[in-house]
């Protein structure tokens, strides 16, 4: 929520990661103020929402959602 955060800060994303119960990496900024972060090693999907749940209760964070590939038809 606060764009004054530096969220490559090496102690941001421990904090970040430790909260989740994974490793977070930063991959990049989107629109409107949103960030992507990439979760490291293959986990499924019970495992992303438990990691989503977890994040979306930090008070510095107003949405969380996993990403999904968009494929044109």
């Amino acid at each position: 929520k606060d764009p004054k955060t530096d969220l490559t800060q090496a102690e941001f994303l421990k904090q970040l990661s430790q909260d989740a119960d994974a490793t977070l990496y930063y991959v990049r900024p989107m629109s409107g103020g949103a960030h992507v972060f990439r979760i490291q090693g293959a986990i499924d999907d019970k495992q992303i929402s438990d990691i989503i749940r977890r994040l979306s209760k930090r008070m510095d964070i107003e949405h969380a959602e996993k990403d999904s590939i968009m494929v044109h038809q």
